[in-house]
C-alpha cells in the first residue's frame, strides 16, 4: 500500500505487517495524491508543489519529475496498461 502525506512525502507499506517499507522524499509540499503502476513496480505520487513524480517502488529512486503543471496536483494515476499517466491540477 502507498500513502500520501502532508509531510511532503509518500510511505510504501507491507499490507500484511502493517511495517513501514519506503518514505519517498522529494516534493516541496504536501502530496494529494499517490498510485502503483499496475505492475507494481512504480509509484506515481502528486503534490500541491505542482509536480508529479514516478518512483522506483522497491527502492524509493526517484525516477523522473513531470513539471508544467501551473497549480497544485490534486490526482494522479497510472493508465491500465502502466505505459501512460495522468495528472488532474487546478
Amino acid at each position: 500500500m502507498v500513502t500520501a502525506s502532508e509531510d511532503n512525502t509518500a510511505k510504501i507499506w507491507d499490507t500484511l505487517t502493517g511495517r513501514l517499507l519506503l518514505t519517498l522524499r522529494g516534493h516541496t509540499n504536501w502530496v494529494t495524491d499517490c498510485d502503483f503502476s499496475p505492475d507494481g513496480t512504480r509509484v506515481i505520487t502528486g503534490s500541491i508543489d505542482h509536480t508529479a513524480r514516478v518512483w522506483n517502488a522497491g527502492n524509493g529512486t526517484l525516477l523522473l519529475v513531470l513539471e508544467g503543471h501551473t497549480s497544485d496536483v490534486n490526482a494522479c494515476a497510472f493508465s491500465p496498461n502502466g505505459e501512460r499517466i495522468v495528472t488532474a491540477s487546478g
